[in-house]
């Protein structure tokens, strides 16, 4: 009976102590610009990619406006179509936003030959997402870890071992980019096979 006392008002002190609790604050400035920037490739065989730019683009989001006119005679009447509807023709212009977007595409990594553990870290003040490459069917030998997450991170990959005799048919396409997408990282990796130095 006085286990069950106890258990009661342990329980009872746990929920008041909850109650007390003050009201969370903002967790940041949501009107800074998002970041997201990869800054190191490296396995656990001791191995350092280099991380290189092949190509940079900003990309400011363009926005459709859907501009409906009804076609009308001399006399300013609307006109009627064959089933007696009027005739109404639609033009979409695109207006530039204030939003721009940022695609960085890295030089081709090959990797090593054994099987290992893939690190990618990168620096970032937003969430983030970076999906496991889709290999349209075949084999999945890079195998992404943690998919998302937000903030600095490292995002961890498991590798398989190379093809005996020849690197990997179907190369892994890594894409890391903020949940807003307004920053994109494209990352190609492919890998040596085993009899190759």
């Amino acid at each position: 009976m006085n286990k069950i006392k106890f258990y009661s008002f342990l329980i009872a002190a746990i929920l008041m102590f909850g109650a007390c609790e003050e009201k969370a604050l903002n967790p940041g400035d949501f009107s800074l610009p998002t970041e997201l920037e990869v800054v190191q490739i490296y396995d656990t065989l001791g191995n350092e990619y280099p991380v290189q730019v092949l190509r940079s683009i900003d990309t400011t989001y363009l926005y459709p406006r859907i501009k409906s006119d009804t076609l009308k005679d001399e006399n300013g009447i609307p006109v009627l179509d064959s089933n007696n509807k009027l005739q109404i023709t639609r033009d979409t212009t695109y207006t530039p936003g204030t939003k721009t977007a940022r695609f960085v595409e890295l030089e081709p990594v090959l990797l090593a030959a054994p099987r290992n553990e893939l690190h990618i870290t990168l620096t970032s003040n937003a969430r983030w997402l970076a999906p496991t490459p889709d290999f349209k069917g075949k084999i999945a030998w890079y195998l992404t870890q943690n998919v998302n997450g937000g903030g600095d991170a490292t995002i961890k990959v498991k590798i398989l071992a190379g093809l005996a005799t020849k690197r990997r048919p179907v190369l892994a396409q890594q894409f890391i980019y903020s949940r807003d997408s307004l920053v994109m990282y494209k990352i190609v990796f492919d890998q040596k096979a085993q009899n190759e130095q």
